[in-house]
């Protein structure tokens, strides 16, 4: 067949019947092997001539559809589709739908024509929509992203489809997709649940066969996967402290004081899930505040004896410092009474945190506080102490052996180094956690616009083929399930122009 629509015109015009002929053993059509070949004139026009009953006919199971999707041809589907949208529900050989072809292609072309099936699939009536979306199966797929974390995707599907954050995912747990979102700590979802007002208060209300309610959830200790997102023992409490904050701003008063099946209170649920943690970040607080205590003790010691004995000595007189006037010995003096101050006072916040009682509030902010100020108090302890230790060799070697302190001050910028190198993650850290944490949760992600990038397609697909891997039974797919994974593909894909 060479695609010369011009003559087989002819033959139709005086053979009508001819449009329905079997032209061989396995049953193709003209339409059939027309957009095989992906001849979109020839199709066009002959769609023209063919009975809408005749569109549906299958060649070794697969209909003129099937072979559209499986070459990718967006131009002939939507010709067939502009026809007779049933089209997209009929299974081809295998029991597996045109559109399931389509977009495993993983081409521009495939995901264009998923698209625009999906275009038709929404003119169906809500209730076979909602079908379309969640189903009957244990596997759904919105909780399939929302496990994994598909915030953009989950935010368009809830935009286009509001009924969405009512659907649970399981009978006796009744999870939506914000008691997964909270039981998996993934914010950007949990944030959508700012943008649904009042239907927050019903949501609330859903329990798990456990009787624990969202608050409980944001209570149980996080996946490994999520705690590790944090370095330490006490900064992953710190983080699991502020979901449990959070998750207390949406929820009534008489929801934080609910027990659970087992007779535990949401706060109960935190403290015997993070006891744990809570250990393992009071020891490492205290090995590191015995261990700074430590050293600042021995700075503070060191520069309170050097104020009593100054470079160059005192006037037998007046006892007023010889160097007096020097501007290296003011160096000297200033240095060693700022180091002096602040040794002393970086002593004082870790005996705080060695006397602390520890309670889980502390890790909020009280601990990460003294900690943070004990560190930098110590820094700057031990900048000034060098700082005085370099000026005393200038005092000293002021006669012609200059090059020889300067080479000394040099040396003596290691310790400030090292200790600035050692430490300076492990503040920033610290404030970022403590004073930054409210931005992990101030800003809302929007429905996700735009072009599909192949980063994003790549995702997507491994998201559908997970889905599918959990649905298959026995080799095949029911109908309803083939379809469920669509609303993935419309929310990838609303308003793309194109695989990039």
């Amino acid at each position: 067949m060479s695609g010369d629509w011009e003559t087989a015109e002819g033959i139709l015009d005086k053979y009508p019947e001819e449009v329905k002929t079997r032209m061989n053993k396995e049953g193709h059509t003209a339409l059939h092997i027309a957009t095989a070949a992906s001849y979109t004139h020839f199709v066009e026009q002959l769609m023209k001539r063919i009975p809408d009953e005749e569109i549906t006919t299958a060649a070794r199971g697969n209909t003129a559809f099937f072979y559209a999707a499986a070459s990718g041809n967006v131009k002939i589907a939507q010709i067939m589709l502009e026809k007779n949208k049933d089209l997209a529900m009929i299974e081809g050989r295998g029991n597996v739908l045109p559109i399931r072809i389509a977009a495993l292609l993983g081409r521009k072309e495939g995901l264009e024509l998923v698209k625009f099936i999906w275009e038709k699939i929404v003119l169906l009536d809500d209730q076979r929509i909602s079908g379309l979306m969640v189903g009957k199966c244990r596997q759904k797929l919105i909780f399939i992203a929302a496990r994994r974390g598909k915030a953009e995707f989950l935010a368009t599907l809830i935009s286009s489809y509001p009924d969405l954050v009512w659907k649970v995912d399981d009978e006796n747990n009744k999870y939506t997709i914000f008691h997964i979102a909270v039981k998996h700590r993934h914010v950007e979802i949990f944030k959508l649940i700012y943008e649904i007002g009042s239907m927050t208060d019903v949501i609330n209300a859903y329990r798990d066969g456990n009787e624990n309610n969202m608050l409980h959830l944001a209570g149980m200790l996080a996946p490994a996967s999520q705690l590790n997102v944090v370095p330490g023992a006490a900064l992953q409490l710190q983080r699991e402290l502020l979901w449990f904050e959070e998750v207390k701003k949406v929820v009534s008063v008489r929801e934080m004081e609910e027990t659970n099946r087992k007779g535990d209170t949401p706060r109960d649920v935190l403290l015997k899930q993070h006891k744990g943690l809570m250990q393992q970040g009071e020891n490492w607080l205290r090995n590191t505040a015995n261990s700074c205590m430590l050293v600042a003790t021995l700075i503070a010691t060191v520069v309170f004896t050097a104020a009593f004995t100054v470079p160059g000595g005192n006037g037998q007189d007046n006892g007023i410092p010889i160097l007096l006037n020097r501007i290296w010995f003011k160096i000297f003096a200033i240095s060693d009474a700022i180091s002096l101050i602040f040794s002393a006072s970086s002593v004082l916040c870790f005996l705080s945190l060695l006397t602390s009682r520890y309670s889980i509030e502390d890790f909020r902010c009280s601990l990460p506080t003294k900690l943070i100020l004990g560190l930098v108090f110590l820094f700057i302890a031990i900048s000034a102490m060098m700082v005085a230790f370099v000026a005393t060799y200038f005092i000293i070697f002021k006669h012609g052996l200059n090059r020889f302190a300067l080479a000394i001050a040099g040396i003596a910028v290691i310790p400030i180094l090292l200790f600035f190198v050692q430490h300076v993650c492990l503040v920033v850290q610290v404030i970022g956690s403590t004073y930054m944490s409210f931005l992990l949760f101030s800003n809302t992600i929007e429905a996700y616009k735009g072009p599909l990038t192949r980063a994003k397609a790549r995702e997507l697909h491994g998201l559908i083929q997970e889905y599918i891997g959990k649905e298959y039974e026995d080799g095949k797919l029911s109908l309803l399930k083939e379809f469920k994974w669509l609303i993935l593909v419309q929310a990838c894909m609303d308003g793309i122009g194109g695989v990039q």
